[in-house]
């Protein structure tokens, strides 16, 4: 395995935001799935790229620029509040990509969706264009409240779109397989077969462009 790709992290003293007492985290660079397949359930978890305050018990994500790599499916997520030096430099290191599917997230909701995406073989880029679909069969629940968050999930077998509404609370769509399908044989002729060279940021933003460019 190239040693560019293997897991690598430093420990890091963190001043707690509501107490401001200093807790040590470890913040990885880089994350190996392949290497060491158990940090995948550990981020799902919120064990990885989450801060725990063992004064206050303050709980909260931990965003900074890192990889996630699973090197036997060819892909590549880059985690960061934002783009620049940093993030180029990281993405550099790697060294080549080709073949790899390379995604940009900038929160931890995003990454670990991207996560449980590939592990059930299917297509973001389909999964965020079914989200719009959703979206507008939820226009009647939307007049009198806002919705906050759409985000696929699952469970075992059972693979769903989470909705998290400002007054409603949460609640889960079943995700119809059959459904999926029609739309991914709908938009097939704008979903590349080939991966991109560049780190894209595949969201609802990305797909209502992508609806947006068919009609």
């Amino acid at each position: 395995m190239n040693e560019n790709r293997m897991t690598a992290w430093r420990e890091e003293e963190i001043p707690c935001p509501r107490c401001g007492q200093l807790t040590k985290v470890k913040k990885y660079h880089i994350i190996n799935a392949s290497e060491k397949p158990s940090v995948k359930k550990e981020i799902l978890k919120n064990k990885i790229y989450f801060f725990e305050c063992d004064n206050c018990s303050l709980s909260a994500p931990l965003t900074y620029p890192s990889i996630y790599l699973d090197s036997k499916k060819k892909l590549a997520f880059l985690l960061s509040p934002e783009l620049g030096e940093e993030t180029d430099d990281l993405c550099e290191g790697l060294g080549d990509l080709t073949g790899y599917k390379r995604r940009y997230v900038d929160n931890i909701n995003d990454l670990k969706e991207k996560i449980m995406i590939f592990e059930n073989r299917l297509d973001d880029r389909v999964i965020e264009l079914t989200k719009i679909e959703y979206i507008r069969q939820l226009e009647k629940e939307m007049k009198d409240d806002e919705l906050m968050n759409i985000l696929f999930d699952y469970s075992g077998n059972d693979m769903y779109m989470m909705v998290f509404f400002q007054k409603k609370g949460v609640g889960r769509i079943p995700l119809n397989l059959e459904f999926y399908r029609q739309i991914e044989n709908q938009y097939a002729r704008r979903l590349p077969v080939r991966p991109s060279e560049e780190f894209e940021k595949i969201d609802l933003e990305w797909a209502g462009n992508i609806v947006l460019q068919r009609n």
